[in-house]
């Protein structure tokens, strides 16, 4: 008798605690100033995760030059890679502006709606990145800090 009165809130805990991924947000940031080309790019990056594997990535991109060709290539550039990508693999939402001495892009990638497999075969780098068909916070973090960001 004692044994099961022991056992029961130990079950309790388990069915409603046990099992329970870590969900949570990890933000990365990065700066560049490129005096060279003449333009400087904030970059923000929020990582949205459960457990291991990142569910998305929302990305704001503010890109300041004072050459308006300089912005139009960056707007250019930016559409037909989210464009890209976007066909290629899914998951990919994205909006790109173009105004007052700024390019500022805002994307949201779903890694849960992205083709991972066929991302992973086309960029094989990413391979240990990835596992079980998920993205991995890991692996996510060590890109954007390849990339020169800092993530907290």
């Amino acid at each position: 008798m004692k044994k099961s009165i022991l056992v029961l809130p130990i079950l309790a805990l388990c069915l409603t605690g046990c099992g329970k991924e870590k969900t949570g947000k990890i933000t990365c940031t990065s700066n560049q100033n490129n005096v060279a080309s003449g333009y400087t790019l904030e970059a923000k990056y929020v990582i949205n995760y459960k457990g291991d594997n990142v569910d998305s990535v929302e990305t704001t991109e503010l890109v300041t030059a004072d050459n308006s060709e300089v912005l139009s290539a960056f707007e250019k550039q930016l559409n037909e890679m989210y464009s890209k990508t976007d066909e290629a693999y899914g998951g990919y939402k994205y909006n790109i502006e173009n105004k007052d001495g700024k390019v500022v892009s805002t994307v949201t990638i779903d890694y849960n709606k992205m083709n991972l497999d066929q991302y992973v075969k086309d960029q094989p780098v990413l391979k240990d990145f990835v596992k079980n068909g998920k993205m991995q916070v890991d692996g996510i973090k060590a890109l954007y800090k390849a990339m020169g960001a800092t993530c907290e």
